[in-house]
């Protein structure tokens, strides 16, 4: 199963290209507020002034700033550019003066999960019982996951020989954001409802470790999605990089990149963005159907025929 680390690994590979980062590593574990770093192997430019990225698969990434060098010890600021200090055990990677640090890849990759165009949702199932009296049903599994539209609601066969059919339903939301599955038919008999739907992506947790399938709700398909809106965020915000007269040495000039060489590379990775979107949203419109009706106040109408 692809994790957030997966995309963030992915999202690397889109936008380092061919470049390299020098690297390091902790030699000696560190605390959270340590504020001297031992390293493994000495890189040359760890040096004052510059900017390291710790990271490892399981712990959240970290920028430090290097206020002093001294052989094997650096002198560091924890937690900046809005990354949080964390504890970290020997052997964790130190990327030297990144292109992206490890905290905005992973910033960038969480924003594109959260902001997920609307045509494309997380498909479930579920199923609820009526009564030849009752008239509405609980859903929990609506009320966990939340809820967009019906795609698919079949019933029990009326006999033996009787085929699943078609059963006519509406989705009512309450008060409380609880959600109640509403029959539209009369019923001869006991039943059991059978509902696929579409509801939104989970993003209330999204860890290194979560699942961009069994948590976040995406199909295997949809996970190369967010690392191209990722990485399209990300070089579109270097493009600035070039008016920094100050990062220019002997060995980089305003002429090193071409004007807008930048800005025209995060259009490529947004319009295959645009065209990967465009062919999963397709994907479950074949699969489900076009969606009828619009939600209208805490009614979503799913008349199925």
């Amino acid at each position: 199963m692809a994790t957030i680390a997966d995309c963030i690994t992915r999202t690397k590979r889109l936008i380092h290209s061919n470049t390299r980062t020098e690297l390091d590593a902790i030699h000696t574990g560190i605390a959270v507020d340590d504020t001297q770093i031992r390293l493994k192997y000495q890189a040359d430019g760890i040096r004052a002034g510059s900017y390291i990225s710790i990271s490892n698969s399981t712990t959240e990434p970290e920028t430090m700033y290097v206020h002093s060098r001294n052989g094997e010890y650096a002198t560091v600021s924890r937690g900046v550019d809005g990354s949080t200090a964390n504890n970290w055990v020997a052997d964790s990677v130190i990327e030297v003066e990144p292109r992206f640090t490890g905290f905005q890849i992973a910033e960038a990759v969480r924003d594109a999960i959260r902001f997920m165009p609307n045509n494309l949702y997380g498909v479930s199932t579920t199923s609820v019982s009526f009564g030849t009296s009752t008239q509405s049903v609980a859903c929990p599994d609506m009320t966990s996951t939340g809820f967009f539209h019906v795609l698919s609601a079949t019933r029990t066969a009326r006999s033996s020989e009787d085929r699943l059919l078609n059963f006519n339903i509406s989705i009512q939301r309450q008060t409380d954001d609880t959600f109640k599955v509403i029959r539209q038919e009369g019923l001869e008999k006991a039943i059991t409802c059978n509902i696929i739907y579409a509801h939104p992506f989970n993003i209330s947790t999204l860890d290194l470790s979560t699942s961009l399938e069994t948590t976040v709700g995406m199909t295997n398909s949809m996970i190369d999605i967010p690392a191209l809106g990722a990485g399209s965020t990300l070089i579109l915000g270097e493009e600035s990089l070039r008016l920094d007269l100050h990062s220019q040495g002997d060995s980089r000039t305003d002429a090193s990149v071409g004007a807008g060489d930048r800005t025209r590379y995060s259009l490529i990775l947004q319009a295959q963005y645009d065209r990967r979107v465009g062919e999963e949203a397709r994907r479950l419109m074949s699969l489900y159907g076009v969606r009828n009706g619009a939600s209208a106040s805490s009614v979503f109408p799913t008349t199925l025929r």
